[in-house]
Order: structure tokens, then sequence, then C-alpha cells
């Protein structure tokens, strides 16, 4: 998935969950002092929190940044909610 379509997704508020090497993970949002926080993590792990789309492109699994993970899942991959 292209990161314009992540982007514009986590705009929207979209949840989304997707599989890589057979582990999901999710991006969720919430609202702490009136700012829109985004929380992304694996399944049942400690969630990292971030303010921006673009920060959440750039955190890495691995050696690879989300936008680069991203780019290399089929759609059915991912679930948006």
């Amino acid at each position: 998935m292209k990161a314009e379509c992540i982007e514009c997704l986590i705009e929207c508020n979209r949840e989304i969950e997707f599989s890589y090497l057979g582990h999901r993970y999710s991006i969720t949002y919430f609202r702490t002092n009136d700012q829109k926080m985004i929380s992304i993590c694996e399944f049942y792990k400690k969630p990292i929190e971030v303010k921006s789309a673009f920060e959440v492109l750039n955190l890495k699994i691995g050696s690879l940044t989300l936008e680069k993970i991203f780019a290399k899942l089929p759609d059915s991959a991912f679930d948006i909610f």
C-alpha cells in the first residue's frame, strides 16, 4: 500500500491492522490534552505513541521503515476499520 494511502487513512482516523512476518500489528488513535495521538503496536505488546502519519511511516520493524514494509505488503495483509 502506498504511503499516501496510509497517510489518508490516518488523517481520517481509520484503524489499521496488518500482518508482517507472521505477526499482527495495529494503528489506533486516542486523545491526550486535546491532542490526537497515534498508537502503533504489535498485538499484545507495548505501543509506541506518535503525533503524525509522517512519524508512523518512519517507525521501523527490524531494519525496515513502515513505509517500506507497507509498500511491499499486498492489500490482503491489511484490515481497515
